[in-house]
């Protein structure tokens, strides 16, 4: 009977502990501190600016010449500057490499009028890249950073040297996730918190998004946590058309040299059908693909290395 006694405390301690940390999270109290946030993921290189009244998290790093080509590397979905660490390493001492957080994600503040949409996106990239006064400059897009980076490169080709799409969506996206029985119980409590998030709901993104889950770190996770954690309770509008609806038309429209670069285990756009119609669909004469093997959908970490090689190849190539 002991045994019971202790096992029913047990079980209604662990109820109320529950339920508070479900309150305090939809009260909003566990919203991590902005100034934590901007000491733990803040870099030396950043700066805090404000671009067409989107207050921007942006890292500018290179050898500081004027004269040094421009690459700006634009990340994915919920992700951060931080999803560029690798290929900026290896680039900035050649190159002078941007990278910003985009608007609502990372260490930058909400899109002012609540737009999360390819058109919001472009507009943004013109807006800083008019404010930085870039020569024409490298343009980088995975995921569904794509959406923007296609629609600006489709409207301002005299902007750019060239053009890297990873892993977008070459038309409409209707995801369609398949979650295991564990994770759907993690997502039915996580969609009790108001718009706050646990670890194990983004790790568990993470790693479905990985071709090997085991690379998928505590740490990863947490900073991925603590940095969507900023965003609750900010309005998102998407629009009524689905995201990519207008990328067909994006790629027809572009002429800039094009690197097509593409993970061979992609779940989310598979290589057989949205990177071959990427490359299909492009209107650029100078277009290339280029596959990197034993990779998932978040390629710069995941797979660092494999993946910057063939860009190194692109800008030097294109440099000449």
């Amino acid at each position: 009977m002991r045994v019971w006694r202790w096992a029913g405390a047990a079980l209604i301690a662990a109820v109320l502990g529950a339920g508070a940390y479900v309150g305090a999270a939809r009260a909003g109290w566990l919203r991590p501190d902005e100034g934590e946030m901007c000491a733990r993921y803040a870099t030396p290189a950043s700066r805090f600016i404000t671009v067409d009244g989107q207050a921007l998290h942006v890292v500018d790093e290179g050898p500081g010449r004027a004269d040094a080509p421009v690459v700006m590397l634009v990340h994915g979905s919920f992700a951060s500057v931080h999803m560029w660490d690798d290929w900026a390493a290896g680039l900035k001492g050649r190159y002078r490499v941007i990278r910003f957080d985009r608007p609502g994600m990372g260490l930058s503040g909400p899109q002012p009028q609540g737009l999360y949409n390819g058109d919001a996106e472009a507009a943004l990239i013109a807006a800083l890249a008019a404010q930085m006064k870039l020569r024409p400059f490298v343009l980088v897009g995975t995921s569904s950073a794509g959406e923007g980076v296609a629609h600006y490169a489709a409207q301002h080709p005299q902007a750019l040297r060239g053009l890297v799409l990873a892993n977008i969506a070459a038309g409409p996206l209707k995801p369609a996730p398949h979650f295991t029985p564990w994770f759907k119980a993690v997502l039915a409590f996580d969609g009790l918190l108001g718009g706050h998030h646990i670890p194990a709901m983004w790790g568990g993104i993470l790693r479905m998004n990985y071709a090997d889950p085991a690379r998928v770190t505590p740490e990863l996770a947490r900073e991925w946590t603590e940095l969507n954690n900023r965003a609750q309770g900010w309005p998102r509008h998407f629009g009524k058309a689905p995201p990519f609806a207008g990328t067909p038309a994006d790629l027809a429209a572009i002429t800039t040299p094009t690197l097509v670069l593409w993970s061979d285990r992609d779940p989310e756009v598979p290589l057989a059908k949205d990177g071959r119609q990427t490359l299909e669909r492009l209107g650029a004469k100078d277009k290339v693909l280029s596959v990197v093997k034993d990779c998932g959908h978040m390629m710069p970490l995941e797979c660092p290395q494999a993946s910057l090689a063939p860009v190194q190849a692109f800008l030097g190539r294109i440099s000449r």
